[in-house]
């Protein structure tokens, strides 16, 4: 099942979701605020939209990390139904002007769902793929001693790939025990240490990814290489073509780029025009940003079309109760109508 060709390449898989026909008649955000482990301060906020149309549903995910945010998305989607209920859209052009990124994606999210709901169609039925096999790894956030927290989750039984966030105050037996550990597959710097440190991972985490490492650590030095990955600067198609001109790694967030028709577009500037060549380094993977509903699923789908072989940072948020389930590669349905069903 891993491998499977997807018969529409991303550009044109976004293309022909634009101009999918819609008609919204209603609209309504409904509060999702949800526990997480390693979330910080209280429950995460969050929210979903439902657009209603033509005996349909679609929704989308508002990632939003403040609750005054996802209090401001309700005005935001208000203000867009009064200007376009009852009229036919199409999905490419009806999100129209305003909305921060993440408004703009959970809405965009819920017009591609809409969409495709209304015209009968799956990602299967417009890329041949009915189910994919998806490799993700389970991300952990930045601490002092990490080892015992990784082997916390070796003994609930979880066996897979991790993506740890790197802790500048890492001493330099810690740093040679992790980088040495083959399931850490990833090291997020999120711009945090220094290029010392970083020049240490490189060399020594023989692999592994480096995420967002301090900008003096030099962008050009690897060139090729693809073992330096950006994520916060990956904000619509042409900062994907900048990272992959540099030889760099993108992640891939649709609420980051403003929706999934932008993170296609991106996607095609990364992904190569033929096949990988065997033991070549996937250009480009998704990240989660602690969606807990829909958007967590979405992003899935993309990613199991796309990117299926890459270390997409796609875990399902769950208690760790549930982290024994946690598997990977996990299957993948795109059978189902609509956009995360």
């Amino acid at each position: 099942m891993v491998g499977l060709k997807p018969s529409l390449r991303p550009g044109v898989l976004a293309a022909t979701l634009a101009t999918l026909p819609v008609r919204v008649d209603e609209a309504r955000v409904i509060p999702n605020d949800v526990w997480l482990p390693d979330y910080p301060s209280g429950p995460r906020p969050s929210s979903v939209v439902r657009l209603n149309g033509d005996g349909s549903i679609g929704i989308g995910e508002n990632v939003a990390f403040f609750a005054r945010e996802q209090q401001r998305f309700s005005d935001f989607v208000e203000g867009w139904l009064r200007e376009r209920a009852g009229k036919r859209l199409h999905v490419g052009s009806a999100l129209g002007e305003g909305g921060s990124p993440y408004e703009r994606a959970a809405l965009e999210a819920a017009l591609v769902d809409l969409g495709m709901r209304q015209a009968g169609l799956s990602l299967h039925a417009l890329t041949g793929v009915g189910a994919a096999e998806l490799r993700f790894v389970l991300s952990l956030a930045a601490c002092r001693q990490p080892e015992p927290m990784i082997r916390g989750l070796r003994a609930l039984g979880y066996g897979g790939e991790l993506k740890l966030d790197v802790d500048p105050s890492w001493s330099p037996r810690t740093l040679e025990v992790l980088a040495k550990d083959p399931s850490i597959v990833i090291f997020d710097f999120k711009s945090r240490a220094d290029a010392v440190l970083a020049g240490r991972l490189y060399d020594l985490a023989d692999g592994a990814l480096l995420e967002d490492p301090p900008g003096s650590f030099g962008e050009s030095t690897h060139a090729h290489e693809r073992r330096i990955s950006r994520d916060a600067s990956i904000v619509d198609e042409r900062a994907v073509s900048a990272a992959c001109a540099r030889g760099e790694s993108v992640n891939l967030k649709a609420p980051r780029m403003g929706g999934p028709l932008e993170l296609l577009r991106g996607l095609e500037r990364a992904l190569p025009p033929n096949d990988m060549a065997a033991g070549k380094r996937d250009p480009a993977y998704f990240g989660g940003m602690f969606e807990v509903s829909v958007g967590r699923r979405q992003a899935q789908q993309l990613a199991a079309l796309y990117c299926c072989n890459a270390p997409n940072d796609l875990a399902l948020n769950e208690p760790a109760a549930a982290i024994p389930r946690l598997r990977s590669p996990a299957v993948i349905r795109l059978d189902h109508l609509g956009f995360g069903g």
